[in-house]
Parts: C-alpha cells; structure tokens; sequence
C-alpha cells in the first residue's frame, strides 16, 4: 500500500542529525564520575555549556555520515537519507534550531525504489542524563516551520486499480501530498541519542528511557575498537544500501566488518571510497536502474545464508561506504529475478575501527 511509503519516511526529520553528537565527547569520562551532579534538573549552567558546545559541532558531525530509515524502531532500514546541508543555532531560550537538506532514497511495495529530496526547520528543547559513563542526550519537539519532501525517481509506479484507489489517484500523487504532514505530525515524538564512552553511538525515536538501549543485531565486544555501526538493512532484488560513510582515523588502521544475511540464499559486501563511492551513490538516487561500480570496490566478496562473514581490512586514512548489494549489476552473486518472488536480503552488520592487525 502507498502508506508503508509514508511510515518508512515518517522518521527522517527526526534521524537527521541523532548521530551528531558522536563527534563530541564533551569531558564523558569526568561527568561519569559525577552523574548526581550532572543529573540533577537544577544545574543548568552545566547543561546549557554542554549543549553550546554540542550544538558547534552538530552540523559538521551531521554532514560526514548518513541516517537509516525504518518503519519501526527495532526493524530493518529500508532506506537511507544524506544530508547535504546544515545550520544549527542555540537560541535565546535554550533551545537548538536546526536547518537541514538532503537526498535519499526507500523501498516501498507501492514503488519500489522511491528516491528524494527533503529538508526542513525544526526547533528541538534539549536535556541530558548520565546513566555510568553512557550519555542520554534527549531532543524534545517544540515547533517544525518547515517540512518539505519532493519526489525525485520512481522505480515501478503502481496503478491506482492495484492499490485499491481511486481511478486518477495513485501511490505517488498521495506521497506528495501527505508526505510532508505526515513527517510534521512525527517530529512531536522527538528522539534520543545514546552515546558511550568509547565514542559509539545510538538513537530511538521519543524518550529512550536511562539505561535502555535500541536493537543491536550483534553483542558488543569488549575489544578496544571503536563501534561505528551495529545495525540491519532490508535490501530488496534490485536495490542496493550505502552504509556510511566510515571513517578511517590515520594511516595503520583499520576497519573490522562482521556482516551476516536472512531472507537470501546470498547477496554481495563492497567497500569503496567515498571519492568513488558517492558518484555511485549519487546516480542510484538519480536514475532508476542500479548501475555497476565506477571503478574497483577495495572488497568485493559474496556473503551466504547461515555463514557469519568477517574481514578486517587495512586501509588509508580516508571515508568508506560499506555498500550492501542484491542487484545483478555489481558483486559476485548472480541470482534469478523473480517479479512474484522478491527474496529481499536482510544485512546484519557491524563496522569497528581500531589499529590494523
């Protein structure tokens, strides 16, 4: 039905920036040592100072990496926003004004692959809470201006007669419509990010209470490296998922993969550097088909069903899609298309980044 299109991208003003403060470790292991003090509602001196200073490095933080969209917190993404553009302000009142754009692209039954602009105006009141040495930073709603979504690439627009619609009334013509209310009416939720000490993050939409924590597909190790994404993507026959990008720190390092498929029998894992990388991105949100890699991926290897696929690959100093393929035009896995039979392949996957071995 056209709605799962409105579910699936009811969450993107809200994810937008939920990994900014991953950046910013803003004194975490000092106010661990005092989280009476830093909890308590009075001391706003702190609070404010802390804010000021997340709210400097919130755009910058913002722009290097992109956000999942999923219909429900604890399922798959089904697609993936890029934030293009950003001013960020703390106001008069305390509060963060946030300006933003970008592109993007979801899955949908109505459409299949639906491609995007968007941006908006969103004005958040902000809060933190220490729970150990685990950072709760909470944005609450208080008022959206401006909310816009445009359509860019439909993949299979679907008949009114198919969806049960009225003639002249189709899946995309509703998208266009309600999307931009439907994305207002969630910004009200607002979110929480969640952010360790060892720099790693994680975001819920609305209030994550102190000491939960969203869905991680794989148990977090204990391992010294820094946890850059422990995450799920839905990737449908034909589509394609850019995760990321990742940063590598300096040279001698190295990112450590763990990635694992359900729903399958195989799929394809590529890395590519971002100076390769978004041309491709960039043309899979542009244009409808899914087109081969511009140039060689530094991983090209298949994954299967059942087999928990790990690799540790060294790497220069740089950024890197981790790009998660079920399309017959890149990769090493060549399965049958079948239009009655979409074997979507669920990622499971994480990404760490410490020294190479």
């Amino acid at each position: 039905m056209f709605r799962s299109a409105l579910r699936a991208l009811r969450h993107l003003f809200l994810l937008v920036f939920a990994l900014s403060f991953t950046g910013a470790n803003c004194g975490q292991t000092a106010l661990a040592i005092m989280p009476g003090v830093f909890n308590d509602p009075g001391n706003l001196t702190l609070r404010r100072a802390l804010l000021s200073f997340g709210t400097g490095t919130m755009c910058s933080e913002m722009l290097r990496r992109s956000v999942p969209l999923r219909m429900h917190e604890d399922h798959p993404s089904m697609g993936r926003f890029f934030p293009v553009s950003c001013f960020a302000q703390q106001t008069a009142a305390g509060t963060i004004l946030v300006q933003f754009s970008g592109t993007g692209y979801a899955w949908t039954n109505a459409t299949k692959k639906l491609t995007f602009e968007a941006g908006g105006t969103v004005e958040y009141e902000t809060d933190f809470l220490m729970e150990g040495s685990t950072l709760y930073v909470y944005f609450r709603s208080k008022a959206t201006s401006q909310a816009t979504f445009n359509m860019k690439v439909v993949e299979a627009p679907a008949s009114s007669s198919m969806l049960g619609l009225p003639i002249n009334v189709n899946a995309q013509s509703l998208v266009a419509q309600f999307g931009p209310q439907l994305v207002r009416a969630e910004l009200s939720r607002g979110f929480t990010v969640i952010r360790k000490n060892d720099g790693s993050a994680s975001f819920g939409v609305g209030v994550v209470e102190k000491g939960k924590q969203p869905f991680q597909p794989f148990k977090p190790n204990d391992n010294g490296r820094t946890l850059l994404a422990n995450d799920r993507s839905e990737v449908h026959q034909g589509q394609r998922d850019f995760a990321g990008p990742f940063e590598v720190t300096g040279d001698g390092r190295a990112l450590y993969l763990t990635v694992s498929i359900d729903g399958a029998s195989g799929a394809d894992v590529m890395l590519v550097p971002v100076s390769s990388g978004q041309a491709w991105r960039d043309s899979y949100i542009q244009q409808a088909a899914a087109v081969a890699p511009p140039v060689p991926a530094r991983i090209d290897e298949p994954v299967v069903q059942g087999v928990i696929w790990r690799r540790t690959v060294a790497l220069p100093k740089g950024a890197y899609y981790l790009v998660l393929d079920n399309t017959p035009s890149a990769g090493r896995t060549s399965l049958p298309v079948n239009p009655n039979d979409d074997r979507a392949a669920t990622f499971s996957y994480a990404v760490e980044e410490a020294g190479a071995p």
